[in-house]
């Protein structure tokens, strides 16, 4: 299990110093005391009222399909034999998605991005939108995974104060 916090710049950059996503080898419950543990602050917290809450976290069964986004691969739908198929197929507007089907990313280029690129004239020499393997992409500046054997036992321990704005109705 893999926890990710996306930081969504809000109050102006990154939270983290370089650090646009980082990875928790935890359950959503057991990564934010590691966080709060590692860095000080509640990933939950709210810098800034106009702009909400400091990171996006999300909790993923593993950690190919939880950075495949970001990576762009491609997302994909699947029969009940596993064998790949058009959306239509197995998803029903208004219904959801049908029985035995099932849907998830495919390491390979998302052709939808290379469109995208196409269309905006986005120069060739950047990277925006291309396929990126998970070795490539743990290597980026802005990532950090940090993995289960990494985390210190204290950094499990204890609970998460509230910090920051805090909504209330």
């Amino acid at each position: 299990m893999f926890t990710r916090f996306m930081d969504m710049h809000s109050g102006g950059g990154t939270k983290e110093g370089p650090y646009e996503y980082i990875y928790i080898e935890a359950t959503q419950s057991e990564a934010e005391i590691i966080f709060y543990n590692r860095f000080g602050h509640n990933p939950n917290r709210v810098s800034c009222t106009c702009c909400g809450s400091d990171y996006s976290i999300n909790e993923e069964a593993d950690l190919e399909q939880g950075t495949a986004h970001e990576r762009n691969c491609e997302y994909v739908y699947f029969d009940p034999k596993g064998n790949e198929c058009e959306r239509n197929e197995a998803w029903v507007s208004g219904k959801g998605m049908r029985k035995g089907y099932h849907s998830g990313y495919v390491e390979r280029q998302d052709q939808r991005k290379i469109e995208i690129r196409e269309d905006c004239d986005i120069p060739e020499d950047s990277q925006w939108g291309l396929y990126v393997s998970l070795s490539e992409y743990l290597k980026k500046e802005d990532t950090l995974l940090i993995r289960k054997e990494d985390i210190k036992p204290e950094e499990r321990e204890g609970s998460v104060p509230e910090q920051g704005y805090v909504w209330q109705d």
